[in-house]
């Protein structure tokens, strides 16, 4: 798809959905449950985007394919309890399997895993859960050696917010040409801060940015330049970011030009690629794993019918 036609697309027909956080090795941490505000100057070329109402019911395709879920930076179990138990209420999947990592890389999970469930979810918990993205895309790795050599599993979907999805990135980025690790199905990143919290780009334009890249890049995005050759070409990426429109540039906590700075590597290296924009209140970067939108729009990309 063309970048003019792709921003073309995404001004009339964006969905809206909400946000996470993330953080760097020499960035400052942001929690989940306690939002920072990144900037607080509406640009004059905000990108159009409107809020939906009550969505119609989504009938999803069943697969035997494990979905992950990656809270972000000081998340627990709670992160996504909630849409984990909505997912199951609407019949779009069932949770399987809790699976914890050590600092140490090794792996315990409770549950009981069926491999002919119909879309099995996994919720991925990090017992240092405030440490770098490096880290995090080690830890991530060995959860997917582990369900391999443990389930058989050979295909898996990522779904990360905020750092969780900074961390599954660079885990593409660095491990997603090993032909030994389960193939990545899918990836739905939801409130990633993917150029970190660098500022200078408050006015460049959602034109500029999804063509030329940002302005200022931090070493996070950087690092993704450099790594996105190993980013695996089968691999959609659904991007979801959160504007709340109160004053704030993005959903309180990550800029909508950090969020959505990915695109231009994503398309300019042919890789699909897909975003949505999530308005309103309760599309700050906490909330937007509690959003109704938000859920259906990740129902929707990995299991959604044609």
């Amino acid at each position: 798809m063309k970048k003019t036609f792709f921003f073309s697309f995404l001004i009339l027909v964006l969905s809206l959905v909400s946000v996470g956080c993330g953080n760097e090795k020499t960035a400052g941490t942001v929690k989940e449950s306690d939002p920072t505000s990144e900037s607080k100057s509406n640009s004059p070329s905000e990108p159009s985007t409107s809020s939906s109402g009550v969505t119609d019911p989504l009938t999803t395709n069943q697969t035997t394919i494990p979905t992950l879920f990656i809270h972000g930076n000081g998340g627990t179990e709670g992160s996504f309890s909630g849409m984990l138990s909505r997912f199951e209420t609407s019949g779009w999947g069932e949770k399987r399997l809790t699976v914890t990592v050590q600092p140490d890389g090794s792996v315990l999970d409770t549950g009981t895993w069926d491999d002919q469930s119909d879309n099995p979810l996994i919720q991925v918990l990090f017992t240092d859960n405030k440490n770098n993205e490096w880290n995090q895309a080690d830890w991530i790795k060995a959860v997917l050696v582990y369900l391999k050599q443990t389930y058989q599993i050979e295909e898996v979907n990522l779904v990360g917010h905020s750092m969780g999805g900074v961390s599954s990135f660079r885990y593409l980025v660095t491990y997603g040409d090993d032909d030994s690790l389960p193939i990545v199905n899918r990836f739905v990143a939801i409130g990633a801060p993917f150029n970190d919290f660098v500022t200078g780009n408050e006015e460049q334009s959602f034109d500029a940015l999804i063509q030329d890249g940002p302005l200022v890049i931090s070493q996070r995005y950087s690092d993704f330049a450099a790594g996105i050759q190993q980013y695996p070409k089968e691999t959609p990426l659904l991007n979801i970011v959160g504007y709340v429109q109160d004053g704030s540039d993005g959903d309180g906590t990550v800029s909508l030009r950090s969020g959505l700075s990915i695109g231009h590597l994503m398309q300019e290296n042919g890789l699909n690629y897909r975003e949505e924009v999530i308005t309103g209140s309760q599309a700050s970067h906490s909330q937007l794993h509690e959003n109704s939108q938000v859920d259906k729009a990740v129902a929707d990309f990995l299991w959604g019918t044609p």
